[in-house]
């Protein structure tokens, strides 16, 4: 640019280009790179402004102190995008160890079923959200639970927390399948009303009505799955959770709770207990439980995810396999608004295979 500046005569003026040099760098280098281009191109600017005659006492001192407020601001400029993506490397960190702390991996295999799960963050920077699920083993039968916090956010995953607790000392406790959807529900509004408590302490006793509103607001959709004797049948808990659907022989049918539930957090406005419902499971079967953000995905054209036309396609491949293919196809479909959790159980075809 110097060269062509300083030999293309009086038609070719490139000098001013230069200021723009630091600041372009500033876009993808750090502040180093950048003082290392400011200090490169200040000395050319000047034999350009010598070249083309203003090298002198009206020009030179604003054209000198516009290249040293630019060459200024871009080394400014580069060191804020430095610090900020290091910030996000570090939020990005802080997130991992919080899905994995959370989210702890499923066993690919428990008693007579074979399990995969995947999770898909709408967020391109989160990797986690308001989506849960879980496993463990009751009386020698696997449990597995997937869930939904209400509500979109880091804020969610406190309420993450507590049903995840909730569910791991429920089955400490050998708490039954009956019984389990009452168990949650106590346990997350004591734990709501418990954090309001300690908030309104810090408020001069007082609870914030941030706080007390989000207790009245928040809920938790959640369906529990629990696998009898050698997986021959599944018995499923549904708080107002999307119904799972069962893969069995080439068919996909959606296994629609007999009596809808309120959520948990909203059980202690329904009398009535959540109704537990029992399919068969024959060798082979896949059931999957997955939460709204997978059947609420659209497309340009603003229709949803045909979930149960599309799956039946890979009803036969292994779970990691499906999950896959799944995934891939979700993606290629739409752009996800919403966190999608996905969890598939799969009666073996052989005991102990």
């Amino acid at each position: 640019m110097l060269m062509a500046d300083t030999f293309g005569g009086s038609t070719v003026r490139l000098g001013g280009i230069m200021l723009a040099l630091p600041a372009l760098a500033a876009v993808f280098a750090g502040p180093g790179p950048v003082v290392v281009i400011a200090v490169v191109m200040l000395p050319a600017y000047v034999v350009t402004l010598s070249v083309n005659g203003h090298l002198n006492w009206e020009d030179a001192p604003v054209s000198l102190a516009t290249a040293l407020l630019v060459s200024a601001a871009a080394v400014g400029a580069a060191r804020v995008r430095e610090k900020r993506a290091r910030e996000l490397e570090q939020s990005r960190r802080v997130t991992a160890r919080t899905q994995a702390t959370l989210l702890r991996p499923l066993p690919s295999r428990l008693g007579p079923v074979e399990i995969s799960s995947a999770y898909l963050a709408s967020d391109a920077e989160s990797t986690i959200g308001g989506d849960a699920y879980a496993c463990a083993v009751v009386d020698g039968r696997p449990r597995v639970m997937v869930g939904d916090v209400q509500g979109k956010g880091l804020s969610t995953l406190e309420v993450v927390l507590f049903l995840l607790t909730a569910f791991r000392e429920a089955a400490r406790q050998g708490v039954v399948l009956d019984d389990l959807p009452a168990f949650l529900d106590d346990a997350v509004r004591r734990d709501l009303a418990r954090t309001g408590d300690v908030a309104g302490v810090g408020g001069g006793g007082g609870q914030a009505p941030e706080v007390g509103q989000r207790r009245r607001e928040c809920f938790v959709t959640v369906v529990v799955a629990e696998v009898v004797g050698e997986g021959e049948a599944v018995r499923l808990a549904n708080c107002g959770h999307p119904a799972p659907l069962l893969l069995s022989g080439g068919r996909v049918r959606e296994l629609t709770a007999s009596m809808p539930a309120l959520p948990v957090g909203l059980l202690d406005l329904d009398s009535d207990p959540v109704r537990v419902d029992t399919h068969r499971l024959d060798a082979g079967d896949t059931l999957l439980l997955y939460t709204d953000g997978l059947v609420e995905a659209r497309d340009e054209a603003g229709d949803f995810y045909p979930l149960a036309q599309r799956i039946g396609a890979w009803a036969s491949r292994p779970p990691d396999a499906l999950l896959d293919a799944l995934q891939a196809d979700l993606r290629h479909y739409a752009r996800l608004e919403d966190d999608v959790a996905m969890v598939t159980v799969r009666r073996a075809t052989e005991p102990g295979a």
